[in-house]
């Protein structure tokens, strides 16, 4: 589990999201949480960070897996 994105899902919940996910509905969402109210996004950030797989399918990266 990267550091990087745990420290960046606490202090800009979108980037923290965005290294983990890429370019997801899940980045989508949070962005959206973070603009209404920066608790949310920082929630949701984490818990899409320490534990992707509660994340409905739809709303995960497509493509090639994720190296890690």
């Amino acid at each position: 589990m990267p550091v990087l994105a745990i420290i960046a899902a606490v202090l800009l919940p979108p980037l923290g999201v965005f290294l983990r996910e890429g370019l997801s509905t899940a980045f989508w969402v949070d962005v959206l949480l973070t603009i209404l109210a920066w608790v949310p996004g920082v929630i949701f950030a984490l818990i899409v960070v320490l534990k992707p797989d509660l994340l409905p399918a739809g709303w995960r990266r497509q493509g090639p897996a994720r190296v890690r």
